[in-house]
């Protein structure tokens, strides 16, 4: 172990040393062992009788091992050397040679503090400590091996001033040499590489196939898979505590990179992060364009802290899902929605949506009511749905579900709705039912027939943000520190945002096919995006199969209907048209709802000889120029990339290039020498770059020294979330504890066992003391047989 702690001492002491360390040096020159790396003491100094005991000590009758090596590699007295880090290098390097490991041993500092003296042995020397017993099976290495190399200051260098060459061991094979301790080191761009693949959800042991592939064999790696989890584990204790600050330090430099970044961290009283919101530039561009309906959600178990992850969605102009903002949040109390939604609303160009649609939360409720009051706050029908069959009771749903799909479905207008509701509720006598009145009461927040007034994209539910969250969580696991989780969101996110790009150049290089040879369907094809314009071919391609009768018409309106064509039953829809405003809307309501004109509008118009759909029809948000306005704070173009290319690209360049010299070289002894200077001349040339640095660095792939340490933010706290608490349970296992059997009574799905059958339990003490003498009996017959 070192030895740094001790006293220093003065320049005069050394000189003592230095001699003391060359009058230990034996005057005769160790033998050169044959190939097996061995020689006796005996081949050296004289050996005592043999019908003596031998009195000497115990190592000076073992064997010394003295490594084969060339003589250039091997350290001589008075060898110089710049700086320890040289000569550490350089013994090391004999060390592969010779087939053993080093470890520093000890260290002595001066009255200035800068080291006087360094001895490096061998990592057989010494002998183990006695230590409490531990789990791990780790054979004993130490063997009081003496070989060591000692190195003393003279001025500005280090001179060599002890060398023992024999080792009391036998020395390691070149085939097993890349096995010790020493010989096995991550590399700052292999560790850079690992944080890479890490990002890409490539586990470790994966990981190491790659470099294994990459080098030829895990003998070529330059360290084993050990190492790759020991220095993740050390990485990890490295952030331990400073994740918030690291987190905080990310987003600055984002934002350095683009001005448009925008982000938040709230504290409490003992300056722990509780909250964090952030957007980057391309959400808060999507708000401007997509941010008229939004989708609002949490979701738990993506990072170890178990913060809330809050993201906003919205839906682009292909019908994908976009991100519009996200947060970490420490509760799900309503200051919390408030800030968070505060917040958003700050970073977001423009004013408010028009709608937003999350689930029944009632702290969500009256943070929207607060923070946004005059944005429409539309309940997931989903959610809603999902529980009449557990409020109702399984056979009164089942009894009564298609009448109440129809009810909720197929109503188009308030009063039809109310009308089925009463019908329904008075047939299956559920009119004291608490939870169906609540419902009738929030009727105008998630029945359609209340709602499809107002624009929503096509969405009812908050189903698209559950699609969502299953998705990034292919990418983040409850395992991520917060800057992991950013790391690897950032990954998913750009594949969302790289199929929207994939999306808007299908629309730039590929036309439709037509189904029909009329003007309007060409016209739309060029305006609206693929995905909105198939949905509009539907439409368009059915009007011939209806038939539209003017009902009534007076100076400012007209009424007309609208029924399909030789089928019975087909429902009527009702075409109104105001003449002082000039606008058609049908009772399907349709347009309002999804922003494309049904099928209805559109028999309409031909009927009356309109062959262009008026631009009032034509939402900008579906067409291929929807993302053409600009910004109202100018966020300006894409962020500036600080590296033209990631250092995997760069990486896996390098290596190909070098492999394919190689490969040509390798067959002719000029053209490989030719090779080797030039790898060693780069290798010199990075070196003096290295030094020519002023803070000496590496790489410029760092993590702070600092780590964040100004911001005195501290991590948060473990959250428990209001539904982690609770298990969901499968259809199968549902299904199988329905069909679960008593073997007392003998009936199926019972929620009883044999251990508590209630029938079993209320036989009378007089029936069970009988079967007891029976049994009794019987025993006492097979005794005597």
């Amino acid at each position: 172990m070192s030895a740094i702690g001790r006293l220093p001492i003065s320049s005069s002491q050394f000189d003592k040393m230095e001699e003391q360390d060359r009058s230990n040096i034996d005057p005769t020159p160790m033998f050169r062992a044959p190939p097996s790396r061995m020689q006796s003491l005996e081949d050296i100094a004289v050996s005592p009788s043999p019908s003596q005991p031998c009195q000497s000590s115990v190592n000076s009758c073992q064997e010394i091992y003295t490594p084969q090596v060339k003589n250039d590699v091997i350290p001589k007295i008075d060898q110089e050397f710049v700086n320890l880090d040289d000569v550490l290098k350089f013994y090391n390097d004999y060390a592969r040679e010779a087939g053993f490991s080093v470890r520093i041993n000890s260290s002595r500092l001066g009255e200035n503090g800068k080291v006087m003296r360094k001895e490096y042995v061998c990592f057989k020397e010494g002998e183990r400590r006695n230590s409490k017993a531990t789990s791990r099976r780790r054979g004993l290495t130490r063997e009081r091996c003496g070989a060591k190399l000692a190195v003393v200051r003279k001025g500005e260098v280090f001179v060599v001033s002890k060398f023992v060459e024999g080792h009391n061991h036998e020395l390691t094979t070149p085939r097993k040499v890349h096995l010790l301790k020493s010989h096995r080191r991550v590399s700052a761009a292999q560790k850079a590489l690992t944080q890479q693949l890490s990002a890409a959800n490539v586990p470790t042991y994966q990981q190491m196939s790659i470099f294994e592939l990459q080098a030829g064999g895990i003998e070529n790696v330059g360290f084993l898979p050990r190492d790759l989890y020991n220095d993740k584990r050390d990485t990890k204790n490295v952030v331990h505590g400073h994740d918030a600050n690291i987190l905080y330090e990310h987003f600055e430099i984002e934002q350095q990179k683009n001005p448009g970044f925008r982000f938040t961290f709230e504290r409490d009283d003992k300056d722990r992060m509780t909250h964090c919101f952030w957007a980057d530039a391309t959400s808060r561009k999507s708000y401007q364009y997509f941010g008229d309906v939004v989708v609002f959600d949490t979701t738990y178990y993506t990072n170890k802290y178990s913060l809330i992850f809050a993201p906003i969605l919205g839906v682009n102009h292909h019908r994908q899902t976009t991100l519009l903002g996200c947060a970490f949040l420490s509760d799900e109390k309503t200051d919390s929605f408030v800030w968070f939604f505060n917040e958003w609303l700050k970073a977001m160009p423009g004013g408010p949506p028009k709608m937003i649609i999350t689930d029944q939360d009632p702290a969500m409720t009256r943070a929207i009511a607060s923070a946004l009051p005059n944005t429409f706050h539309r309940y997931c029908i989903w959610h809603i749905v999902s529980k009449f069959s557990e409020k109702l009771g399984g056979l009164l749903y089942k009894e009564h579900y298609d009448e109440l799909k129809k009810c909720i479905w197929n109503s188009e207008t308030p009063g039809e709705f109310d009308a089925r509701w009463a019908a329904i509720v008075g047939n299956s006598k559920l009119s004291n039912n608490k939870w169906l009145q609540d419902m009738y009461e929030i009727r105008d927040r998630w029945v359609p027939a209340y709602t499809n007034h107002m624009f929503s994209a096509h969405m009812t539910s908050s189903q698209r943000a559950e699609i969502s969250h299953s998705f990034f969580k292919r990418y983040v696991s409850k395992e991520n520190s917060m800057m992991d989780f950013v790391t690897r969101f950032n990954r998913a996110l750009a594949k969302i945002r790289h199929n929207e790009l994939d999306f808007d150049h299908k629309d730039v290089n590929e036309k439709p096919l037509l189904k029909t040879s009329w003007a309007m369907e060409k016209k739309m094809s060029e305006i609206y995006t693929r995905t909105i314009f198939e949905r509009f071919q539907e439409e368009i391609f059915q009007i011939n199969a209806y038939v539209v009768t003017l009902i009534r018409e007076n100076e400012h309106w007209c009424l007309w209907n609208v029924q399909r064509e030789e089928m019975e039953g087909a429902r009527i829809r009702e075409i109104s048209v105001d003449k002082s405003l000039n606008r058609v809307s049908c009772s399907c309501k349709m347009f309002e709802f999804d922003g494309i004109p049904c099928r209805h509008l559109l028999a309409y118009l031909f009927r009356i000889q309109i062959r262009e759909l008026p631009t009032k029809y034509i939402l900008q948000r579906w067409t291929k120029t929807a993302k053409a306005g600009r910004v109202m704070d100018d966020l300006g173009s894409g962020v500036k990339e600080i590296c033209n290319s990631s250092l995997l690209v760069r990486r896996q360049g390098l290596f190909q290039l070098a492999c394919t010299v190689i490969d040509d070289a390798v067959l002719d002894e000029e053209e490989s020498e030719v090779v080797r200077e030039a790898l060693e001349s780069s290798q010199k040339k990075i070196a003096l770059m290295r030094s020519s640095r002023k803070d000496g660095s590496t790489s410029r792939i760092q993590v702070p020294s600092s780590l964040g340490s100004q911001h005195c933010l501290k991590e948060p706290l473990q959250v428990r979330a209001k539904g982690c608490g609770k298990r969901l349970k499968g259809g199968k296992e549902k299904a199988v504890k329905q069909r679960r059997k008593c073997n007392g009574c003998g009936l199926t799905g019972q929620l009883h066992d044999k251990r508590n059958c209630p029938k079993l339990m209320n036989m009378s003490s007089q029936d069970v003391r009988l079967s007891d003498d029976e049994d009794d009996d019987e025993d006492d017959v097979d005794d005597e047989l």
